[in-house]
C-alpha cells in the first residue's frame, strides 16, 4: 500500500511521522502519477482516489472522490484488495 499525493518528501516525512503511518507516502511534485490515474482536479487540484492494482498492474478497483471529505467504506476496500491478493 502506498500514499501519494503532491507535497514534497520533507512534508511526508513530517505527516507520516506525525500519524504514525504504517505505509510508505510517495512524492509527486509534478503530478505525472496522479495524471496517469486519472486524480486531478481543476481547483482542488487533486481528488481523493484510492485504486487497487493487482500484481500483474491491472486496475482492479477506482474510487474518485471530488471532495476530500468522503471516504470509501473500509470493508468495501478490504474486500476488493482480498479478491487481488
Amino acid at each position: 500500500m502506498l500514499g501519494i499525493s503532491p507535497q514534497d518528501v520533507d512534508s511526508h516525512e513530517k505527516w507520516a511521522e506525525k500519524l504514525s503511518l504504517p505505509y510508505a507516502l510517495l512524492a509527486d511534485t509534478d503530478k505525472k502519477v496522479i495524471g496517469a490515474y486519472g486524480c486531478g482536479a481543476p481547483i482542488i487540484g487533486v481528488r481523493r482516489s484510492v485504486i487497487v492494482v493487482d500484481k500483474e498492474g491491472i486496475v482492479r478497483f477506482v474510487d474518485r472522490k471530488m471532495l476530500g471529505a468522503t471516504f470509501v467504506p473500509m470493508g468495501k476496500i478490504v474486500d476488493v484488495v482480498e479478491s487481488v491478493a
